[in-house]
């Protein structure tokens, strides 16, 4: 779209330069365009009617062009003059700029293209670096991910690691109940000691309350509380 524009706005310069040249060739040639026809006097009667038949023909023909060529140079100027309307309004102007000639809006025109060429390149460059960018981010994304099957051996391996140091802690602690509940030789001569004592201290309560009249059941009631 861009080189579009600027191909068109060079034929707008080619045209603003012919329509200057053309405007200088009309106000020093347009006297000296068509010589003068020489004096029929000069010539045989002949001579003469056949000058007037060829200048007749001449000068009809070079009406019909001049018309045609004026009426195609109105329509061209004309389409030149809504072309450079419709510039000045796509082109950035300053507010201090209220007359323009066709060839400063031109080389304006050429000026604000280049800058707009400036920039697509800059815009494409940027967009390219970014490009680079995502496709790495995708791969380092990818190599983080990795593949699922090494990832559920790994957790399988770290889930036996973590289930044998639980069995090893459990048979620890059961060892230590073990050995807790063991009794060495003198404790359960103590133990017995104490059994056959008490059974003893029982029965002479036993004794002593069915010398003093007492019941054997008041006893055990006594000697339960």
């Amino acid at each position: 779209m861009e080189r579009v524009q600027l191909i068109n706005v060079q034929r707008l310069l080619q045209a603003a330069e012919y329509l200057e040249r053309r405007e200088r060739e009309c106000e020093h040639g347009y006297a000296s365009a068509f010589p003068a026809l020489p004096s029929p006097e000069a010539k045989p009667a002949r001579r003469l009617s056949r000058a007037r038949k060829h200048s007749s023909g001449g000068s009809t023909a070079g009406t019909a062009s001049r018309s045609t060529h004026n009426e195609l140079e109105k329509n061209r100027r004309a389409h030149l003059r809504l072309c450079l309307e419709r510039l000045k309004v796509l082109i950035p102007l300053g507010p201090d700029c209220t007359r323009h000639t066709t060839l400063g809006l031109l080389n304006k025109a050429k000026a604000h293209i280049k800058k707009l060429e400036e920039a697509e390149r800059r815009s494409q460059h940027q967009l390219e670096n970014l490009e680079r960018e995502q496709r790495f981010l995708k791969r380092r994304l990818e190599q983080l991910q990795g593949s699922p099957e090494t990832e559920r051996i790994r957790m399988d391996s770290v889930g036996s690691t973590i289930s044998s140091d639980r069995s090893d802690s459990e048979r620890e602690e059961i060892e230590v109940d073990v050995e807790s509940t063991e009794f060495s030789h003198g404790e359960v001569d103590n133990i017995s000691t104490t059994s056959i004592s008490d059974i003893d201290d029982h029965s002479s309560l036993q004794s002593m309350g069915s010398d003093e009249g007492y019941s054997s059941s008041s006893v055990k009631l006594s000697f339960t509380s």
